[in-house]
């Protein structure tokens, strides 16, 4: 199979670094795109999708990546953006007029099943809905170092504005800093605090986007992020945390 990418530096910003931030390696299933799930080993999870511009109908494959890091660095090695990938047995391999690299998959038997079902994701209601732009995000991120000692984000309503706490309830005298994170939201008030990993701000912190859709359910205590970026979209769901 030939998997052609458009767009290499697309491919890597959008697609393997989100994915490589969570998880080292990968299944990617391969048809009229490219789509993995991802997970921490936390309460987050990750839904990939990469399109693909085929020049003959592609045929359903599934690759399993030992080292997604790995690969970033050799593609970004390549002096070319476009390029033609060809997926054999056991193994990448590319080759042109300037470069060529081999690279070692997993056998199939070892792929990943999925850690979480996105089909289920259009059986949830989500109540309560707002646009986080990135500028907000990026607010919430530089008072980290204020507040060292927590990685949890607390999520609450307050009139009609959505606000973000970073601190650590269940500790003593651990330093706070709230957010502005929307000041508008529709659907329900959240009569609880959505406490979430910090991690999964940082993620998308080195994404090009302009906002990402948020939508949160209330009866699961569960969050989903949705970013439409250039030949990607990622769909984000992360659970709360107990008090």
């Amino acid at each position: 199979m030939i998997l052609p990418i458009k767009n290499k530096e697309n491919f890597i910003q959008n697609f393997l670094n989100p994915v490589s931030r969570l998880n080292a390696s990968a299944t990617l299933n391969i048809s009229n795109n490219i789509s993995t799930i991802v997970h921490n080993n936390s309460n987050i999870f990750l839904k990939a999708e990469h399109d693909i511009i085929w020049d003959d109908q592609p045929t359903s494959s599934t690759i399993c990546l030992p080292d997604t890091i790995k690969l970033i660095k050799i593609l970004s090695c390549l002096d070319e953006n476009d390029i033609q990938l060809k997926i054999e047995e056991n193994r990448i391999k590319y080759n042109s007029n300037t470069n060529r690299f081999t690279y070692h998959l997993f056998d199939d038997s070892l792929a990943d099943s999925n850690p979480f079902d996105f089909n289920k994701i259009n059986d949830i209601t989500f109540s309560t809905n707002f646009k986080l732009t990135k500028e907000k995000n990026n607010a919430i991120l530089k008072a980290l170092p204020f507040v060292t000692e927590t990685s949890k984000v607390y999520i609450k309503t307050e009139n009609e504005n959505i606000y973000a706490e970073l601190s650590d309830k269940k500790l003593q005298n651990v330093d706070s800093y709230t957010a502005l994170l929307a000041n508008e939201y529709t659907g329900d008030e959240l009569d609880y605090e959505l406490i979430l990993d910090i991690e999964l701000f940082r993620l998308i912190s080195t994404l090009s986007f302009s906002e990402a859709s948020i939508n949160i359910n209330n009866e699961y205590k569960m969050l989903m992020m949705k970013l439409e970026l250039e030949d990607s979209k990622l769909t984000f769901v992360s659970t709360s945390y107990k008090n």
